[in-house]
């Protein structure tokens, strides 16, 4: 019996250890199957992290170049704002140095080689000179004994020069010292 019992130990120990084995296996393949899960739910976290990073930084970056447009705009709006300003006040100044030498001396020989250029271009003695009220008042009888034509009256906001107009011919000439100066101010590019 004794041998019985000596095999019969023998099959336990080696059930056991076989179990023992088994477990392990099992355990191991668990541990396995468990880390390779965990890896699996880990890379696809690291995968849907790495989509809302691009997501955002994609999202940053447009707003970043949409807040450097409007800047750039706003800015270009602002130097064109400036250039017009300055223009402006050049233009004003430029006005005030023409007004005033249409009070001295010099302007009437200006008034009359203008004239006198403008007639050349048109060619006809039946036109009608167009001078400022003011010029009018004082330079007419000059003008008209000069040039032997028709004068007539604009506005004192031409500043000074003529503008001389041929119905006859369809044909007008605007040579106003504001015309000249708002087609010189039209050429300042800087």
């Amino acid at each position: 019996m004794i041998d019985i019992d000596k095999k019969i130990d023998k099959i336990e120990k080696n059930c056991l250890e076989m179990a023992r084995k088994e477990l392990n296996n099992i355990k191991t393949e668990n541990n396995q199957i468990s880390e390779e899960k965990i890896l699996e739910k880990v890379n696809i976290y690291k995968d849907e992290l790495a989509q809302k990073y691009e997501s955002e930084l994609n999202k940053l970056e447009r707003e970043f170049n949409r807040n450097i447009f409007d800047y750039e705009m706003n800015q270009k709006m602002q130097v064109s704002n400036l250039k017009k300003t300055i223009i402006q006040e050049i233009e004003q100044k430029v006005k005030i140095e023409f007004e005033k030498f249409t009070n001295s001396p010099e302007y009437k020989y200006y008034l009359l080689r203008n004239i006198e250029t403008v007639l050349s271009k048109i060619k006809s003695k039946k036109c009608t000179i167009f001078i400022t009220e003011k010029d009018y008042d004082k330079y007419y009888k000059d003008i008209s004994m000069a040039f032997n034509i028709f004068v007539d009256r604009i506005d004192n906001d031409n500043i000074g020069g003529c503008v001389v107009i041929d119905v006859q011919n369809k044909v007008s000439i605007d040579n106003t010292l504001k015309t000249n100066i708002a087609e010189k101010v039209k050429q300042i590019s800087f």
